[in-house]
């Protein structure tokens, strides 16, 4: 009996993970590429905003832990101030680019949704909520076992109607571009082709579909989806509107010969132009390709062929290039390294896992150190140099021993 009810509840738990359902499509067609300027890197914030920076928030995974670590952050701008021309104004005002993966872009969505509002309902609407007990509290739903046999519900889709309902209130991204705030770009990682894939209307351009209409709460689903505990969110690749290879990615092919990691990124941009070979696609946790979220920026200005020519496009050309890196990463201190016993496959799985993410995202920060400099450089004239401030955000850098090792330990999860 107590074996019939194990092979039960595995049966349960793999049927409400998608194993073997179709994906819901809720992306709508468009029959002509859409404008991308409802939300441009010039647009947010208008009446408060200098032009003389351009100040840019990663904001990466890492569960409850990375949206608290990125909220922080938020309420730090919110309380920083400077003073120009007897004006007082607040560093958050100042944000032109917010770039989030995974755990981050619950806290990125909401920001770019309400605003100021964050700091008055974000901590009970979603920080102090154990969001994992409630979504794992689905398998034992029987109205959910009968849902997954019939319509194809999932524990993905059981997340997104959750998000929807108690966080992001229904909101399509046209919400947050009525708001003419800062740009948002939420990450995803594109399963079939192991890359990145960001929620804005340049890349669902490539799919014939506008963002605009999309959910919020979906998006912020499949940058958190962590593969196994959650099934893909799935988009169609429609084949309603022209084909051609987009201005922003022609730009980029003047610059492959030298930089194959351009040329690997056009390839991915164009597979989407492939409807017959691409008609689905399949989208996982942003923190497989980028746990960072610095990648959507690196890539976009390198494939407008440096930062002066990407300023130029955007009609911003600053003074300061401000970065900040909330990176919620951890260290903690690994049990199977004190005995004797074989890991588990668990153990094996999450060790290898975490050690994938960790070397890409040293490799990212390596990578952005680098170009941060030459961008200060290409956008530098005699008479107005550029100065740059990258701002890296992390546990290491806590000073107390023991509130470093608490803040490395803290496990990931949304609880």
């Amino acid at each position: 009996m107590i074996q019939f009810k194990h092979l039960l509840m595995t049966g349960l738990f793999l049927a409400l993970t998608g194993c073997a359902s179709s994906g819901k499509i809720t992306n709508t067609p468009i029959s002509e590429p859409l404008p991308t300027n409802r939300q441009q890197i010039t647009t947010g914030a208008k009446g408060q905003r200098s032009d003389d920076a351009f100040f840019y928030i990663g904001m990466s995974g890492g569960g409850t832990r990375a949206a608290a670590f990125s909220y922080g952050v938020l309420q730090e701008l919110r309380d920083t101030t400077y003073t120009i021309r007897g004006k007082e104004h607040r560093l958050l005002d100042e944000i032109d680019y917010i770039s989030s993966v995974s755990g981050g872009s619950f806290t990125a969505a909401y920001y770019s949704l309400y605003g100021d509002r964050i700091f008055e309902d974000y901590e009970t609407v979603f920080l102090r909520q154990n969001v994992q007990k409630t979504l794992v509290g689905s398998v034992f739903n029987p109205f959910n076992w009968l849902r997954s046999l019939f319509t194809g519900f999932n524990r993905t889709e059981y997340a997104i109607d959750y998000y929807d309902r108690m966080i992001f209130r229904g909101s399509p991204f046209n919400d947050i571009y009525d708001r003419d705030g800062p740009y948002l770009a939420i990450n995803s990682t594109d399963l079939g082709i192991g890359a990145q894939f960001s929620f804005t209307q340049e890349q669902f351009n490539l799919l014939c579909s506008d963002v605009g209409s999309f959910k919020v709460a979906r998006a912020v689903a499949a940058s958190s989806a962590v593969p196994v505990a959650f099934a893909p969110v799935t988009l169609r690749n429609y084949d309603t509107c022209d084909n051609k290879i987009p201005p922003w990615i022609n730009s980029g092919q003047e610059h492959v010969k030298d930089n194959p990691r351009l040329g690997a990124l056009i390839d991915a941009y164009e597979s989407y132009l492939g409807k017959k070979d691409r008609p689905y696609i399949h989208l996982v946790d942003g923190g497989i390709t980028d746990n960072l979220g610095v990648r959507s920026l690196y890539d976009g200005v390198e494939l407008m062929g440096g930062a002066r020519k990407a300023a130029r496009a955007a009609n911003h050309m600053p003074k300061y290039i401000v970065m900040i890196i909330v990176n919620a990463a951890t260290r903690p201190e690994n049990p199977m390294d004190s005995v004797s016993d074989v890991p588990s496959s668990v153990q094996v799985v999450n060790a290898v896992s975490a050690t994938q993410i960790d070397r890409y995202s040293l490799e990212s920060l390596s990578l952005l150190e680098e170009a941060f400099n030459e961008w200060a450089t290409d956008l530098s004239t005699p008479a107005q140099p550029v100065i740059p401030f990258l701002i890296k955000l992390d546990f290491d850098s806590i000073g107390n021993k023991k509130q470093r090792k608490l803040f490395n330990n803290m496990a990931t999860s949304f609880t």
